[in-house]
């Protein structure tokens, strides 16, 4: 009898114990579990689940400066807790803190039932909006700017997982000036950089000018345009077949000190101009300018400085 009674209390606890699993597994996470999965994930700079839980994704630019900001973050929220989950009709919203800086910050989510699965939704990115200056000036330097891993746009909000960010002047190599930002979604974030030209600026942008002078001195029909090139061919020839140039000295170039002009000085080239003579016969002068320049306006366009010779 005894025997007996332990095997039959044996497969009863094992039925008891078989239903418990199964109970564990068919049951939907709560929607306080997807909001810890969700602070988990930001604390632990886990893209990939962030974005599985996401309800609605953005454009693809909009996307793609989400992504790489997020994976070139120098910091990601740390001490995660769940504050208050309230109910609002077939939304849940949390309010939850984390340490982010050094200092405790709060964040905002809604998530939503889609089918027993919590996905985000409603106003759960955080803004960051970026100017900068170069020293001395309040005017907009470039139209962007690094964020994290990702080339923004500057003077604009733009959208962000909470995060710590490191931010930096564009073009990176042309203008210094960095900042470190934590962002929340408990408000919009702005940060000013004051940038300078780098030492490395002047010897990019005569890369530049040497490329647009060897541009300006291939052979040609006429005297190229806007290239600071002035060949007085019609003094000794009637009509004029081609010019050819030899640059004997390239123009050196300078940076205005605020950064927005250019002046490359001091070039030596020579001409020589082929075409007819007023007699009818074939002829060739050769002219030589030891002034040649080329002046013109500097801007800051994505991550690249542009030149505009003019």
């Amino acid at each position: 009898m005894k025997r007996a009674a332990v095997v039959g209390v044996a497969v009863a606890a094992a039925v008891v114990v078989g239903c418990f699993a199964w109970w564990l597994v068919a049951r939907s996470p709560s929607a306080e579990d997807a909001a810890r999965s969700y602070l988990e994930a930001l604390s632990a700079g886990d893209f990939a689940t962030i974005d599985e839980m996401r309800a609605v994704h953005l454009d693809d630019e909009t996307e793609r400066i989400i992504a790489h900001a997020f994976a070139g973050a120098v910091a990601f929220v740390q001490d995660p807790r769940i504050e208050e989950i309230s109910s609002q009709g077939g939304t849940v919203g949390v309010r939850a803190s984390a340490e982010m800086a050094g200092e405790r910050r709060e964040l905002f989510f809604e998530l939503g039932d889609e089918g027993g699965r919590w996905t985000l939704s409603g106003d759960y990115l955080a803004t960051l909006e970026v100017t900068t200056s170069l020293a001395g000036s309040d005017v907009l330097a470039g139209d962007s700017a690094w964020v994290g891993g990702a080339l923004a746009p500057a003077g604009a909000p733009v959208s962000l997982f909470p995060a710590e960010y490191p931010v930096e002047a564009a073009p990176r190599g042309i203008l210094t000036g960095k900042a470190s930002v934590a962002v929340s979604n408990n408000g919009p974030s702005a940060v000013a950089l004051e940038a300078t030209l780098a030492p490395d600026a002047t010897e990019a942008a005569q890369v530049q000018v040497d490329a647009y002078a060897d541009a300006c001195t291939k052979e040609a029909a006429a005297v190229p345009a806007n290239c600071g090139l002035r060949v007085p061919w019609a003094a000794d020839l009637a009509t004029l077949t081609s010019i050819a140039f030899r640059i004997d000295q390239r123009p050196v170039l300078a940076l205005s000190p605020d950064g927005r002009t250019f002046a490359a000085t001091g070039g030596v080239v020579v001409a020589t101009a082929t075409g007819m003579t007023r007699s009818g016969a074939d002829a060739s002068s050769t002219y030589r300018a030891d002034d040649w320049a080329l002046r013109g306006t500097v801007s800051f366009e994505g991550d690249e400085m542009v030149l505009a010779v003019g």
